[in-house]
């Protein structure tokens, strides 16, 4: 086996209809957990080091391709907007993170494949 080398996955989901553009990928789902933790998107996009309104544009693109909001969102004011998953969103969340851990384990068992004798 290759010394100190592992494969790396990072798993982007693409439409075809959208000329293989990705819909959804690790700063998608890393956008979601931050908005998970923090309850506020403002606070979820800062964390990112992401604009307001590119997070914005990302979760509509993303609920617009799933048919479905993966968010509650209510408008701030004097304390603030917040910004929590749906129940929805949360069971994407879980199987996309079970979806790339089912990646991971297949790429490592390829690289194994190819690399074992090295």
């Amino acid at each position: 086996m290759l010394k100190d080398v592992s494969p790396v996955v990072k798993v982007f989901l693409a439409s075809p209809g959208g000329r293989g553009k990705p819909f959804c990928g690790p700063g998608m789902i890393n956008l979601l957990e931050a908005i998970n933790e923090t309850g506020n998107m403002r606070r979820a996009v800062e964390s990112m080091q992401l604009s307001y309104s590119k997070g914005w544009k990302l979760l509509n693109s993303l609920e617009a391709w799933l048919m479905y909001p993966v968010t509650e969102r209510q408008q701030g004011g004097s304390g603030g907007g917040k910004a929590n998953l749906t129940e929805d969103g949360v069971a994407f969340l879980k199987k996309h993170r079970a979806f790339e851990a089912d990646c991971e384990k297949a790429v490592r068992d390829i690289y194994d494949k190819y690399y074992s004798n090295e």
